[in-house]
């Protein structure tokens, strides 16, 4: 089986910020009175197939094998991360929290009520990991609904910002609607970076958003070559995009001479739809092949 990490970088337009994951995630509406803006956004995620047909691939950031808490590191040297989370589990929280709010919320059309908590918490290393994964080792941890990319310690204003960005989610909505677009230059006044979980098809990727562009492919490439994953460049995000056109892409431009042998082994009808039919430039996009057909 293959391993790989794709990465893409674009920008977002706050008014307009566009799809989410094809219908399983959507922006939230945001504020009213927010005004527009553009950032930067560097998103990864991986997958693990057996050939660029990418047909039995397995879709979501931890399927690369990269550590999401070295890919920060190598980002960002020297800066703290921190985790939040809009509705924590008040039975799974994380230790040194620098914010700490209780609520609750309803469930199933207000018949019911859940104990909630708001937190913001220090993270590093592997622990990134383990709070995308809401698990370590097999057990429950907190799990966090995104990072922040900071110098010093968070401060109110930050905090506030953050309630801007996932304050007005729905835990138990479908689709999941987890970020206001609006509000990610305002949390970008009080941090480096803040990095959001967009849903792929088996788990997260990561979003990474800046006031400016990162310009870190080569950092990128370095992490995922390290972690054993072979890094392949998408020209939308990764959770809209189709492996197995991305691959072919990728292949037509790879120098046998000087790079040795395409590392991703052909499928068996000779690489799937990508290669088997004349592409129609400009009228086949990426973002519009039906779900079900992707792999």
């Amino acid at each position: 089986m293959i391993r790989a990490f794709g990465y893409c970088n674009d920008t977002v337009d706050t008014e307009n910020p566009g799809r989410l994951c094809r219908g399983r995630e959507r922006w939230l509406d945001g504020l009213p009175d927010a005004e527009p803006g553009v950032v930067f956004r560097t998103i990864t995620s991986g997958a693990v197939f057996s050939d660029d047909s990418a047909r039995d691939a397995k879709r979501g950031f931890r399927h690369s094998g990269v550590s999401a808490g070295a890919l920060l590191a190598a980002l960002f040297p020297g800066a703290r991360v921190y985790a939040f989370a809009h509705a924590g589990d008040p039975l799974a929280l994380p230790r040194g929290m620098a914010l700490e709010e209780d609520w609750t919320y309803l469930r199933h059309g207000g018949v019911q009520q859940r104990a909630a908590v708001r937190w913001i918490a220090p993270v590093e290393g592997a622990g990134v990991d383990d709070m995308m994964a809401g698990e370590r080792d097999g057990v429950a941890c907190p799990r966090a609904d995104g990072f922040v990319v900071i110098e010093g310690e968070p401060t109110p204003e930050l905090a506030d910002a953050l309630y801007h960005l996932c304050g007005f989610a729905h835990p138990d909505g479908q689709p999941a609607e987890l970020y206001a677009a609006t509000a990610l230059p305002e949390v970008l006044v009080y941090a480096r970076a803040v990095v959001l979980l967009h849903l792929d098809k088996h788990g997260p990727g990561l979003a990474i958003c800046t006031t400016e562009p990162l310009e870190a492919d080569g950092t990128l490439r370095g992490v995922a070559e390290a972690a054993g994953a072979f890094p392949v460049p998408f020209a939308i995000p990764p959770m809209l995009a189709r492996w197995d056109r991305a691959l072919y892409e990728m292949r037509l431009d790879w120098d046998v001479e000087t790079q040795g042998e395409f590392p991703v082994p052909p499928a068996d009808d000779a690489g799937g739809r990508w290669s088997a039919r004349s592409r129609r430039i400009g009228q086949v996009r990426e973002d519009e092949v039906p779900e079900g057909g992707e792999e």
